[in-house]
């Protein structure tokens, strides 16, 4: 006999983000909508004239980036988690800073969320985690590497630092949480690829609750050098601040960032049962791949996922309010996306307002889905727009859709989209809208 699978409501009951503007998500918040910069020289390589000097960088060599700053783990899990443990403080070992972001993201979303899911608030059986990550523990990988061939003793912790779903297996092991432990490593897309997999895994029952998200730790020389050597990275820049400019007819590349952000998604019901507070209904989800190049984005991709997350979410383009974009102020990247949105949703309109926080927050890759769905979340509970910085002005090609700059924008916003676009040609799309 078949039988007819209904799909439940999957609600936002918890954030938490690390960014290079705070350490969680009222300082990052805060500092999005103060139109402040988290974009300067790297100051985690030291002396920057002798890491010129010793890989022989070249003068157009990027040294600039999104650090996260002011960032210690034991400090974050003394204030965050009650009644710690040593054992929690000696678990750090194990972790890479993309793991200690995802850790201390997830820290805040579970405070948030209202729950203590370690002490089996909610039946562990039905708790997941999905974090993804582009790369992993490149720090750790890039710092063993150079002791191997100085002759010295590589570490034990090596392997446990560096695998990308160390930070699932981490997060999974601090909250008890015994069901799905996965990672996503689908490049930039990770972040919101977990978030996906989260809401349609809900949908169907397979977990009541997932922290979900993403984790990136990457800004090392021979990841910055990997990229440079792409020509993806701005190299030819005023000041730090200014490099960052998607959709401005200037803009020459992204710029590196790293952070975390995690997600509680949550069955309604069981939300309601437990009075949680409802940030907002995750409503649809799209995921496409284009098929076409490794790094060359194709447009049919993009639209292509951005329809199926309006289907699966039941509305019209009319209907959307927000967007986030992928948008990462890449020469040929932003044009795509900009002629995606207008095919979708038609160039000259009032609405949808056009946001993109990367000129603020730097591309955090495999973290900023994640993140960017979060900000998502505060702008429709608190009806704005965060702005687009250094949009002084538009592409011609990018012309026709309601950018948001200067300042943040007051209006109305009860459904928002966001984009992430990744390496290999893959895509997804969120929609996020005011639980009703």
């Amino acid at each position: 006999m078949s039988k007819t699978l209904v799909l439940r409501r999957v609600v936002v009951t918890g954030l938490g983000v690390v960014t290079p503007l705070g350490l969680d998500v009222p300082s990052t918040w805060q500092a999005i909508l103060d139109c402040r910069s988290g974009i300067d020289w790297i100051a985690g390589w030291g002396d920057l004239e002798k890491i010129k000097a010793k890989y022989n960088l070249s003068d157009e060599f990027p040294f600039i980036a999104g650090e996260v700053k002011g960032f210690n783990i034991k400090d974050i899990i003394k204030q965050r988690k009650p009644a710690f443990s040593k054992e929690d403080l000696k678990q750090t070992k194990y972790m890479d800073p993309f793991i200690e972001y995802a850790d201390a993201a997830a820290l805040e979303a579970v405070a948030d969320s209202g729950t203590r899911l370690e002490n089996g608030d909610i039946d562990p059986n039905r708790v997941g985690v999905i974090i993804g990550s582009g790369q992993g523990g490149i720090q750790t990988l890039e710092r063993e590497h150079l002791r191997l061939l100085a002759g010295k003793k590589v570490s034990p912790f090596l392997i446990p630092r560096e695998i990308p779903n160390l930070a699932a297996g981490n997060v999974s092991i601090s909250f008890k949480a015994k069901g799905i432990n996965a990672c996503l490593s689908t490049a930039c897309a990770s972040g919101a690829h977990a978030l996906g997999e989260a809401f349609q895994r809900i949908q169907i029952g397979k977990e009541d609750a997932i922290l979900c998200g993403g984790a990136e730790a990457s800004i090392t020389p021979l990841t910055v050098a990997g990229f440079h050597a792409l020509k993806a990275l701005s190299s030819n820049y005023k000041t730090p601040a200014s490099a960052s400019r998607p959709f401005d007819k200037d803009r020459n590349g992204f710029i590196m960032a790293e952070g975390a952000g995690v997600l509680i998604l949550e069955e309604l019901e069981h939300a309601l049962a437990r009075g949680a507070k409802i940030y907002a209904e995750m409503a649809g989800c799209g995921m496409t791949g284009d098929a076409s190049h490794i790094t060359d984005p194709d447009i049919d991709g993009a639209i292509r996922c951005i329809r199926i997350a309006l289907e699966d979410a039941g509305i019209s383009p009319e209907d959307v309010d927000l967007i986030n974009p992928h948008a990462t102020s890449t020469p040929k990247g932003d044009i795509n996306e900009a002629k995606a949105l207008k095919e979708v949703f038609g160039a000259g309109k009032e609405k949808p307002f056009i946001t993109a926080n990367k000129s603020q927050l730097g591309h955090s890759l495999g973290a900023v889905g994640a993140i960017e769905a979060a900000l998502c979340v505060l702008s429709i509970r608190d009806n704005i727009v965060p702005p687009i910085l250094n949009l002084d002005s538009i592409d011609e090609e990018c012309k026709g859709l309601n950018y948001v700059s200067g300042q943040a924008r007051k209006a109305q916003i009860d459904i928002a989209l966001t984009n992430s676009f990744g390496f290999g040609g893959t895509n997804a799309t969120l929609i996020l809208k005011r639980y009703t």
